[in-house]
């Protein structure tokens, strides 16, 4: 299927896509431009698609899910868990699940050592622990890339804001960046924003719940203006229940910066509201985000963030993604019971994954 094949590929560098072929040259794909474009194909390359946010560590806790089930044979040829995993059940996760993932995975460590298992991670604050975490962080810098923290009022009860304040530390000497789930308030978006850096991850950040994130009128707020002058990163973070159609549409209206397309997949987000990469990609480009883009968000961008060297590089291709643009109706539900008919849908057809093809 894969020799000679036509196809229109991303270009990160230039944020376009460019006709050409996909070539198999002795034993190693790789992408060679055409000069002209005749439009015989409808098949689109592309590094292969990251997803920043997921649950992976399957079968420990109310969130793992099967890493293969929403990676390659979907489309996603990395995945990286959110903070399921932490410094108590890092050697479990790397015994028992890492071994039965065929798709590439990273870790941002939860702040927390047990990891998210259940909704309130944080009961024993004594044990938070900057040094403990950035030690499990040097033992594992195979695969740990950044610290993870929830921050909002279906998690947070006494604790205030310490456990943001302990992530950030341990991020900063880790020299990782950190990612904040935000939800409902208190804490307000306003005493988070001063621990946040260029180049932490903002997860959840077009969610329903208030917190004063942005305007009624999907102007950022004085917080959020602050945040993206200074470089953070915003990600969808779509999962169960954080992410709205309306918020999203309101920003996107205002401009948006390139922002991560993080779907949240987990054990619940799976079976409603994102099921998979390609359908919280369609849903992006149904509400009008440009597919440029959108791919930016799961391939250039998130590969900055994990510090993955050549993984756009489509002259020498070890991971990639194929998919089509079907032009057919999709009914799609964001997290506030609010249902949109979108015209056309993203389907991949394929993956590079460390060099060998698999038909999806």
């Amino acid at each position: 299927m894969l020799n000679n094949l036509q196809v229109k590929a991303y270009d990160t560098e230039n944020n376009r896509f460019n006709s050409g072929v996909l070539k198999k040259v002795n034993g190693r794909y790789c992408f060679e431009q055409k000069s002209t474009d005749d439009g015989s194909t409808d098949i689109y390359l592309t590094p292969g698609w990251i997803d920043i946010h997921t649950h992976i560590n399957d079968g420990f806790g109310i969130f793992g899910t099967n890493g293969d089930d929403i990676g390659y044979k979907t489309g996603v040829c990395m995945l990286v868990d959110a903070g399921t995993v932490g410094d108590y059940t890092i050697h479990g996760f790397r015994k028992y699940v890492e071994p039965t993932i065929k798709t590439n995975i990273k870790l941002f460590i939860c702040i927390s050592p047990i990891g998210v298992i259940f909704h309130h991670e944080y009961n024993v604050m004594e044990y938070l622990n900057v040094k403990n975490t950035v030690q499990t962080i040097e033992a594992n810098r195979d695969i740990i890339s950044g610290v993870k923290v929830r921050i909002g009022s279906e998690v947070i009860r006494h604790e205030g804001i310490e456990p943001l304040r302990i992530a950030s530390e341990a991020a900063g000497m880790a020299n990782l960046p950190l990612m904040v789930h935000i939800g409902g308030i208190p804490p307000n978006f306003s005493e988070i924003e001063p621990f946040m850096k260029k180049g932490d991850i903002l997860t959840h950040c077009f969610n329903g719940r208030g917190g004063k994130v942005w305007n009624d009128d999907g102007t950022p707020s004085k917080s959020m203006e602050k945040l993206m002058m200074r470089g953070v990163i915003l990600d969808i973070g779509h999962g169960s229940g954080s992410f709205s159609f309306d918020i999203f549409s309101k920003a996107n209206k205002h401009g948006l910066p390139k922002i991560c397309i993080g779907t949240d997949l987990h054990s619940f987000s799976r079976h409603r509201y994102v099921f998979n990469m390609a359908t919280t990609l369609s849903k992006m480009l149904g509400l009008s985000m440009v597919l440029e883009d959108i791919i930016y968000g799961v391939t250039k961008l998130p590969a900055e963030i994990l510090r993955l060297k050549d993984w756009c590089d489509l002259s020498d291709i070890q991971n990639a993604t194929l998919f089509r643009i079907r032009h057919e109706p999709l009914v799609c539900e964001d997290c506030y019971n609010q249902i949109m008919t979108f015209d056309n849908r993203i389907v991949p057809v394929g993956v590079i994954l460390n060099g060998d093809f698999y038909d999806i």
